[in-house]
């Protein structure tokens, strides 16, 4: 029997936890930055968010669950300034444009990589690198 059959089970996702002092200020980083989505799920009694998520593609599709989570779950608590995800996109350099025409200038140039692929890396507004390939 195959270690997979004898498991009985699969990973449907893989979403990386972001920690955030700030959630609003997170969220509107990567909404006005990024050009992703949010959704806060829990707030404490004055307002502020305690756990929610980032994420790249419209609410209308991501709540149907037809495609994949691909952004990142916030919580409450201290960021930590390390790299947080290998993320893959199509069209790289599309990205770079978009992010660095909205004035956001911690990210690195596309670079073609000896592996093949094309890769930079993106520091956002809490310190976390976001490193990223095509």
């Amino acid at each position: 029997m195959s270690r997979f059959t004898e498991k009985g089970y699969f990973v449907k996702e893989n979403a990386p936890i972001y920690f955030t002092e700030d959630m609003s200020k997170t969220i509107k980083w990567f909404e006005d930055v990024m050009g992703w989505y949010s959704n806060v799920v829990e707030k404490d009694d004055l307002g502020n968010g305690l756990y929610g998520v980032v994420f790249d593609i419209p609410p209308e599709i991501e709540i149907t669950h037809l495609a994949h989570f691909t952004g990142y779950q916030l919580f409450r608590g201290k960021s930590e300034q390390r790299r947080i995800s290998f993320m893959q996109v199509q069209d790289i350099e599309k990205m770079y444009s978009y992010i660095t025409s909205k004035d956001w200038d911690q990210i690195t140039q596309v670079e073609t990589q000896p592996w093949g692929g094309k890769s930079c890396s993106i520091t956002t507004i809490d310190g976390y690198i976001i490193d990223v390939f095509q």
